[in-house]
């Protein structure tokens, strides 16, 4: 998967979460005035779903082994 910038064609952006075959998985629900804040957008949005991936795999702290 990776993230593409795209113009709205209104002086405005946006990113689109593709996967391998190039297929929208997900879409910014807000658009941005400059293509580096959509860029910024896509990599906080990219952040905060590795670290939620992490929260939930994590083992909690009661588990049995």
């Amino acid at each position: 998967m990776h993230f593409e910038i795209r113009s709205t064609g209104r002086h405005l952006w946006t990113w689109v979460l593709l996967d391998s075959t190039h297929l929208p998985v997900m879409e910014s629900d807000r658009t941005f005035p400059s293509e580096a804040q959509a860029s910024a957008a896509a990599l906080a949005f990219s952040k905060l779903v590795t670290r939620a991936g992490k929260t939930l795999t994590a083992p909690s702290a009661g588990s049995l082994i």
